[in-house]
């Protein structure tokens, strides 16, 4: 079975995880159980996993406070290649400050 590429982002920082799985629902509840914020998820590219480690190369300069791993500030998502920001579901991208509010 593939992998798909998912990203899920965190409400009051607005972090984004960029990672892949083969069941994305159950990854958001493993990662919501140690984050100190709600998740949410706004992008599954079904069967595209094997372009993480890419998209983590192309958004290094947003990586967290200059740490390695999966977790990138807010300002990456207008970064996130065209195709892969295209599958974006329109309710995301009609509140994408979601995360702001209280």
């Amino acid at each position: 079975m593939t992998k798909d590429l998912y990203v899920i982002q965190m409400a009051v920082t607005g972090d984004l995880k960029i990672g892949r799985s083969k069941n994305v629902g159950n990854r958001l509840k493993q990662l919501q159980t140690g984050a100190p914020h709600r998740l949410k998820i706004i992008l599954v590219a079904k069967g595209q996993g094997h372009r993480e480690r890419k998209l983590h190369q192309a958004l290094r300069t947003y990586r967290n406070r200059g740490q390695r791993g999966e977790w990138f500030s807010e300002e990456a998502f207008g970064s996130i290649p065209v195709d892969l920001y295209d599958m974006i579901p329109v309710e995301v991208l009609d509140d994408p400050d979601w995360w702001k509010k209280p």
